[in-house]
C-alpha cells in the first residue's frame, strides 16, 4: 500500500515538473534566470523595475528601460552598466566581450556571459530615456541601446 502511494506521488511530481517545463514562459529561452539592467543609474541593484522583459515579436531578445522619472543626462559623463542576474552568476552576468567599454546608440556589441568587470560605458548625446537590449538570437549574445521617444 505504502509502495503504491509513493509510486503515485512520484508520478504526480514528474507530471507537475514536465508540465511546468513545457508550459513555462520562454521554455525555448536562452536565459535561465531573471536578468536585470544594472548600472550606476540603478545603484547596481537588481530590482523589478530594471528586469529585462521579452521584446514582443522577437525570440530571445529582451530589454529594459532606463528610469523614466530620472532621464539620463547628456553631460559628457558616461553611465556604467551591464546586464546581470541578482547574484552576478556566470552565464547571466553580461559585459562586453572584447574591445573598449564605450557603446553608442545603435551600436551592436558582443557580450561575455561571465563578465566580472567588463562594464559598458554609455555617454548619451542628448538627455532622455533609453532602452537597453540583450539580443541572444544568435550564437553570441549582443547588446545595443535605442533612445525612447517620449
Amino acid at each position: 500500500m505504502l509502495k503504491n502511494i509513493l509510486k503515485a506521488g512520484v508520478l504526480a511530481l514528474i507530471t507537475v515538473v514536465a508540465v511546468g517545463c513545457a508550459s513555462g514562459s520562454g521554455s525555448d529561452s536562452k536565459l535561465t534566470r531573471d536578468v536585470h539592467l544594472r548600472g550606476v543609474f540603478s545603484w547596481w541593484d537588481a530590482t523589478p523595475e530594471n528586469k529585462l522583459m521579452p521584446v514582443e515579436g522577437k525570440t530571445n531578445v529582451w530589454s529594459a528601460t532606463s528610469p523614466v522619472d530620472e532621464p539620463l543626462i547628456a553631460d559628457g559623463q558616461p553611465y556604467e552598466w551591464k546586464f546581470g542576474d541578482a547574484a552576478w552568476q556566470c552565464g547571466t552576468n553580461f559585459g562586453f566581450l572584447s574591445g573598449e567599454a564605450p557603446i553608442k546608440v545603435g551600436e551592436r556589441r558582443e557580450l561575455n556571459k561571465c563578465a566580472a568587470f567588463d562594464n559598458f560605458k554609455f555617454t548619451p548625446e542628448e538627455d532622455g530615456v533609453y532602452r537597453f537590449y540583450l539580443d541572444w538570437s544568435g550564437e553570441i549574445p549582443v547588446a545595443y541601446i535605442e533612445k525612447v521617444e517620449m
